[in-house]
């Protein structure tokens, strides 16, 4: 079997990593894995060696037991490290880092990937101190989106986008597709998170006639006991799902909630998967105010803010859709992906350059 010369660390498993379907598609070099398998469940990506520690953990879990399982993370990762000595590493996300700071300094100085998906509380000097470090010394830092530059120091940041490929024809399926269904029909479609913000958006459009709300995702049990309580009939929880129902999913969708909250620099700046699905299907985006999701689906024209402290919300939200020319918002959503697409040319062809000089 032939050495691996590059490796990517994270401490996700690999099904919450979609940027490892990108990274398979750029990298020509053999490329090992180092993850933390937090679930218990069988998994594999493009890797040659997949390193899994195994450390099923609760997104609930204490304190203790969270810092037992990062620092046995850290252990595991070092004695990989130093078996398999590699020309390169891939990291991801910021806390990953910060875990194997020493080594990256000492190591692997301008040799690593840095790959910044997330706010990781930046604005706690320790913290920015030690992602400052981990920029610093990387050979290339990537971000998720140009706005992280907010909360972070002052570097030649490369922008990665979180685009996921949609099938050409399911795009002109959507949007040559007749409604038959009088309701408006508003789909959240992943992992359910961010559960009291989805109770709120339930309780402002509970029972409307004019809508119905789809919760589509691993997470959506969590909501089930609320919809009894308030005797929610216009919501539909489904649960894990596989990825071949995801077309039926999209099609029944009129538009995609993409309303996490806001005033949390964990929310305010981030560009979400839905926003870059909802532009590839041409479908409307409803975001949280006063965040630059929002700030890009206004801006290119494909979706509004909906603040759901306004008790008139829901009729501000029936009466957008009513008067969207859907000719103008699929023109700004492909104006938006053709920045997006241009973005992702350049960041290819930097971490493409970066690893063929790292990796000799």
């Amino acid at each position: 079997m032939e050495k691996a010369k590059i490796c990517i660390i994270t401490a996700r498993n690999i099904y919450d990593s979609p940027c490892l379907d990108k990274y398979g598609k750029i990298i020509t070099q053999p490329c090992d894995i180092i993850y933390w398998d937090r679930h218990g469940i069988e998994e594999s990506c493009f890797s040659i060696n997949q390193y899994k520690y195994n450390g099923i953990m609760d997104s609930n879990a204490g304190k203790i037991e969270k810092i037992t399982h990062y620092l046995k993370f850290r252990r595991f990762v070092k004695k990989v490290l130093k078996r398999n000595r590699y020309d390169c590493l891939i990291i991801f996300p910021s806390h990953t880092a910060w875990l194997i700071l020493g080594i990256l300094t000492k190591m692997y100085r301008g040799k690593y990937v840095l790959d910044i998906r997330d706010y990781s509380g930046e604005h706690n000097p320790l913290i920015y101190r030690m992602t400052k470090k981990a920029i610093e010394n990387s050979g290339l830092c990537t971000v998720t989106s140009r706005a992280y530059e907010n909360f972070l120091p002052k570097h030649a940041y490369v922008v990665s986008h979180n685009v996921q490929e949609i099938d050409i024809d399911l795009i002109k399926n959507y949007r040559q597709r007749e409604k038959t269904d009088k309701k408006i029909v508003l789909s959240f479609i992943g992992t359910i998170r961010f559960i009291e913000q989805q109770k709120k958006l339930i309780y402002r459009f509970n029972n409307d006639e004019r809508f119905t709300l789809q919760f589509i995702g691993r997470g959506s049990e969590q909501l089930e006991t609320y919809c009894r309580e308030i005797g929610a009939k216009n919501v539909v929880l489904k649960g894990r799902f596989e990825r071949s129902e995801l077309p039926n999913y999209y099609l029944s969708t009129d538009m995609a909630i993409n309303i996490y909250g806001n005033n949390d620099p964990f929310l305010d700046y981030a560009l979400s998967n839905k926003l870059y699905s909802a532009a590839l299907m041409g479908m409307p985006i409803l975001c949280s105010p006063n965040t630059y999701m929002t700030e890009i689906a206004e801006k290119y024209g494909f979706g509004c803010a909906v603040d759901l402290d306004d008790e008139d919300c829901v009729n501000k939200v029936f009466n957008y859709f009513s008067k969207v020319d859907f000719s103008k918002l699929y023109k700004g959503c492909d104006q938006f992906m053709s920045d997006v697409l241009k973005e992702e040319k350049e960041y290819a062809l930097k971490l493409e350059s970066y690893l063929m000089s790292t990796c000799k």
